[in-house]
């Protein structure tokens, strides 16, 4: 999951290639002291019939605080009694901020959240949930997953987090070699792979597909489950790996390394991230989020790339297991929800949804701005994202994130490796997980 905002550099030089991405949980960009910093001033708070002032608080990406910002401007003309008192802050502070608040029922009126969060702030009573839910219906059901509890909708996601479905490609390589792109089935995938593999002696010099990050094993894995009609949860919230279908996907992934040898496990666990070897010309297809598009074109300066879509496993039908990403909530503990609830509401129209989306870079939640040609024509290299995204269902409630993506790919390493049979490495995936959803719960 990426977490750094997007430069300026950045985003210009995707503009010029009317490609795009964003992303997601991120990490700070300029820093900021504890005390966070105020980008409007807070006015006079005399109630709901006169002037109201509403704190909200937001991580400190560039992006996205610029976005946030024309929001303030535009509500403001919208509702000119409404003072925002908008505070931001680097991302680690601003998570034990929240968690802090929260305990000490004094937090703002308003929070920017990552969608994985949510689901536990509303659960211990710190949310208000909307009544009128109606929004719902603009958004895909991925994104809407994270922001709903026990039936109830407790905030308003703007972003869709998808880490798959996609891949970097070289097309210039497909080209070179004769081969069709981009490949229409997952044969016809994994044949390219193979055809675009190139050895050095025992070692690969260029990885035909690779999918070897945390994030990529674990999203690839889902995605092959469900495109196969299989499931990974039980009635009871569990999860269960155990299935033919786990057996099959973490079957096929394993042949990808062990016969296939289209790629393989020396850069898991180390800082060389699969983008990055790709970009450095070393792997012709790498499955990653649309996030990475904006590292090639910023970090790397590479511009000859393509950003394909990944054929389905199974089916006919891409399905894929996706995050919700961030959204706005609002605090039970609000001495204004009214005003808190209409705020949010307005970023959610469709016009304020799409110019934040495009300000960060972002997948847009909104049905209508993923449509919009205004935003698909800003954002070409985007496209076999935004294709999928009716495709997407939400991942549930995964607890502890980390803990999940790493035992995963952990027992995948050991099997890859010769450590662990199969058989052996999912019955552990869905022991260790479900250990841990139980203390989550």
């Amino acid at each position: 999951m990426k977490k750094s905002g997007i430069s300026a550099f950045m985003l210009a030089s995707i503009l010029l290639l009317a490609g795009c991405s964003g992303n997601n949980a991120a990490n700070p960009g300029s820093p900021a002291g504890e005390s966070g910093r105020s980008a409007e001033p807070g006015g006079g708070d005399s109630g709901s019939d006169g002037p109201v002032t509403l704190t909200w608080w937001t991580m400190d990406t560039p992006s996205f605080v610029e976005a946030n910002k024309k929001w303030i401007e535009a509500y403001k003309k919208a509702k000119p009694n409404v003072t925002i008192n908008y505070q931001y802050f680097p991302y680690d502070i601003f998570i034990q901020k929240l968690k802090a608040a929260y305990a000490s029922n004094t937090p703002p009126d308003v929070a920017q959240m990552f969608g994985t969060w949510v689901t536990d702030y509303a659960k211990n009573g710190h949310l208000l949930a909307l009544e009128d839910d109606s929004v719902k219906n603009d958004i895909y059901d991925a994104p809407l997953g994270g922001y709903t509890y026990e039936g109830k909708l407790y905030g308003i996601p703007h972003e869709y987090n998808i880490e798959n479905n996609g891949a970097l490609a070289h097309k210039k390589m497909f080209d070179d070699s004769g081969i069709a792109y981009p490949p229409k089935t997952w044969a016809e995938l994994m044949d390219a792979a193979g055809k675009l593999t190139v050895r050095d002696g025992n070692k690969i010099a260029v990885r035909g597909f690779d999918f070897t990050s945390t994030d990529a094993i674990n999203f690839l894995f889902l995605a092959m489950i469900l495109q196969q009609g299989g499931n990974y949860w039980t009635e009871d919230n569990d999860v269960d790996f155990n299935t033919p279908e786990a057996e099959k996907a973490f079957a096929a992934m394993s042949d990808m390394i062990l016969a296939g040898k289209i790629s393989d496990m020396t850069l898991f666990g180390t800082d060389e991230e699969p983008y990055m070897t790709f970009f450095k010309g070393n792997s012709a297809m790498t499955m990653a989020g649309p996030w990475v598009i904006a590292e090639g074109t910023g970090t790397f300066g590479v511009n000859d790339f393509d950003y394909m879509p990944i054929p389905p496993f199974a089916g006919d039908a891409p399905v894929f297991a996706a995050e919700s990403g961030w959204g706005e909530v609002v605090s039970k503990a609000s001495g204004h929800p009214r005003e808190a609830l209409d705020f949010i509401r307005f970023t959610a129209d469709p016009e304020q949804a799409k110019m934040w989306n495009l300000a960060t870079f972002t997948v847009p939640a909104n049905k209508a701005v993923a449509a919009d040609p205004d935003f698909t024509g800003q954002v070409a290299l985007m496209k076999a994202s935004l294709d999928s995204l009716e495709y997407g269902k939400w991942i549930g409630p995964v607890g502890d994130r980390d803990f999940w993506f790493k035992t995963v790919s952990d027992n995948f390493y050991a099997v890859v490796s010769g450590k662990l049979a199969a058989q052996d490495a999912l019955r552990t995936i869905t022991d260790s997980v479900n250990e841990m959803l139980a203390r989550h719960k």
